[in-house]
């Protein structure tokens, strides 16, 4: 639940920023070895056997980020969402995308959770792959949902 509120609070909080260095701050300046074609949003959660597969073989949000990925770096976390689709906007837009998957790192670059976040007419009770509840964040219009790596 602690990561669930610092993630809703992160996503607010902050302004959009490139993450290129250690920093966190600054827009990335040269292609890496991960493309967005290899990084495909499918699977129950939207995360593919793929994407999970790479982010523990070590891609970092530098790597993403450097692959076109948007990242922020809103406090003691970095959240970063793929090419094509982002964040979720603040206000609300009104023709919203159905869901938003966005992956989260340590300030070390370190994978460490899945954040989902789905629109309020498609959340009908079904349960959070994580196994917490979804949790409705009323800025942003979504449910939440906190995914944590494998083994946690």
């Amino acid at each position: 639940m602690r990561k669930a509120l610092f993630v809703l609070t992160a996503v607010v909080a902050v302004p959009i920023a490139g993450c290129a260095g250690s920093e966190g701050t600054g827009t990335p300046t040269a292609p890496s070895a991960v493309s967005a074609a290899s990084t495909p949003s499918s699977g129950p959660a939207g995360f593919s056997g793929a994407r999970a597969s790479a982010l523990s073989q070590g891609v970092t949000d530098v790597t993403l980020a450097n692959a076109g990925w948007s990242c922020i770096q809103p406090g003691p976390v970095i959240l970063c969402a793929p090419p094509g689709l982002g964040l979720p906007p603040i206000p609300p837009a009104a023709d919203g995308e159905p869901t938003y998957n966005l992956v989260a790192f340590t300030l070390d670059h370190q994978f460490d959770h899945h954040v989902k976040f789905l629109r309020p007419d498609l959340y009908h009770g079904q349960p959070c792959l994580g196994g917490d509840r979804w949790t409705y964040f009323a800025l942003l219009d979504y449910y939440e949902c906190i995914i944590p790596v494998r083994g946690e």
